[in-house]
């Protein structure tokens, strides 16, 4: 019975977390280059695919910038947002990005110091910058850098990878 337990409550915060991002926009105010890629507590954030500049292409090594919008409700309704109301630009951030294909290590550019983001780590560790970059590499190339990575849940009895189906999809809508 506890197992049972167990395996509902994972299923349960699985779909939670899948769904957390799925309420808010894929585009921004149905922009095509402002493409979601996390959501948190009325606040999305996306990535611009028109500012994307590839810095360094040397396989295995490879250097991505890309902007990175915040926004939330335009009419500061959270729940409007959620069904797809217009949102309001609050921040507009450069990212900077390092990929070793060979190690499959992702960085981001810290002050000049390079910081590494853990595919596996809390949305306290990776927050906006992991998926971010994720989708830099995914618009450069076309390959998912973390997005093949595969863990298995022992509650779910099954493999699960940090970005869904939905994630890749955003991009070529």
């Amino acid at each position: 019975m506890k197992k049972i337990f167990s395996i509902l409550i994972a299923v349960l915060l699985l779909s939670v977390a899948g769904l957390v991002s799925a309420n808010y926009p894929s585009h921004l105010n149905g922009d095509k280059n402002l493409i979601l890629v996390d959501g948190h507590m009325g606040v999305a954030w996306y990535v611009d695919r028109s500012s994307l500049n590839v810095q360094k292409y040397a396989p295995p090594e490879y250097i991505i910038e890309i902007k990175v919008v915040s926004a939330d409700s335009a009419i500061g309704n959270e729940q409007d947002f959620y069904d797809g109301g217009q949102g309001k630009i609050r921040n507009v951030g450069t990212y900077r990005f390092y990929y070793d294909w060979n190690s499959k290590r992702m960085y981001q550019d810290n002050n000049g110091k390079w910081s590494y983001i853990d595919p596996w780590g809390s949305w306290a560790e990776t927050g906006v910058r992991m998926p971010a970059g994720e989708m830099a590499f995914y618009l450069a190339y076309g390959l998912r850098f973390y997005g093949d990575m595969k863990k298995y849940s022992e509650y779910t009895n099954s493999y699960y990878g940090p970005f869904s189906e939905d994630f890749y999809i955003r991009a070529k809508e």
